[in-house]
């Protein structure tokens, strides 16, 4: 895959994101694994300024051990903006499979690109009495696609490069009668954030603010197949609410000081 300048420009943009921490050996390795073995969104080999909005270093799934949760600002309608990233005592880094697309699905903007537009995705009606989303997905994944999004009624995926990336979006309203994604694209996501719950301090709950809303993940682990095992609760954002203190957890500020996100 040719990078070229693009090296300089992504490095730039993770410096800038992570500049909080000084001197960082797991970011550097998710760094240096993002360039060199598992760059985002790759059709061909143009590169193109990857763009990273936010991140959490979290033990975001509760087993003692940290991930690196990255907020992107994709290129293409159907990537995930909110990506898992595992890095081992040996700053071994691996990707999760499954990406987190919170939200509602929105009408076409205009800001992304579209991977049929190049002829390389195509949509597929699933049949619930002849196949599940998750033998659809190990059938196309043997078939050297490697972008997926699944629907209630559908199934989308792409020829893009690198490893598998998978969304689930079943569950989600699709704002059309057809089963294909010609008509919509994902939320932007104003925030990324992790930390205890008021009513849950004992764990680590992710929380992504899209629009007037909140969409908060409990995860739990990841299959075989590479799907995330995780809980989702959506709730109104608080009246007032301007976003999440940095580094602390699901703490906003109100009228009366601090506060922590809760369920209800």
């Amino acid at each position: 895959m040719k990078i070229g300048l693009t090296v300089s420009l992504v490095f730039g943009l993770l410096i800038q994101c992570l500049c909080a921490q000084q001197s960082n050996p797991r970011l550097d390795a998710l760094k240096k694994y993002i360039l060199e073995k598992d760059y985002p969104e790759v059709f061909a080999d143009s590169p193109y300024k990857t763009r990273i909005e936010g991140f959490l270093d979290v033990d975001i799934d509760n087993d003692g051990v940290k991930e690196i949760v990255v907020l992107f600002y994709p290129h293409y309608r159907q990537s995930a903006p909110i990506l898992i990233y595992r890095v081992n005592s040996d700053l071994k880094v691996e990707r999760v499979p499954e990406g987190l697309a919170p939200g509602p699905l929105q009408k076409v903007s205009g800001e992304y690109l579209d991977a049929h537009t190049a002829g390389l995705a195509v949509d597929f009606e699933i049949k619930p009495d002849h196949a599940t989303p998750e033998s659809v997905y190990g059938i196309a994944r043997k078939s050297g696609f490697n972008g997926f999004v699944l629907y209630d009624n559908f199934f989308y995926m792409d020829g893009r490069k690198g490893l598998p990336a998978l969304i689930d979006m079943r569950g989600v309203k699709v704002p059309s009668n057809q089963h294909d994604c010609g008509s919509f694209e994902f939320s932007r996501i104003r925030q990324i954030a992790a930390g205890g719950l008021r009513e849950d301090p004992s764990k680590n709950y992710l929380a992504a603010w899209v629009g007037d809303e909140i969409y908060v993940y409990l995860i739990r682990g990841v299959s075989k197949e590479g799907f995330l095992d995780k809980k989702l609760w959506i709730v109104k954002a608080p009246v007032g609410f301007k976003g999440f203190e940095t580094n602390q957890g699901l703490t906003y500020k109100t009228d009366a000081g601090l506060a922590v996100l809760t369920l209800k």
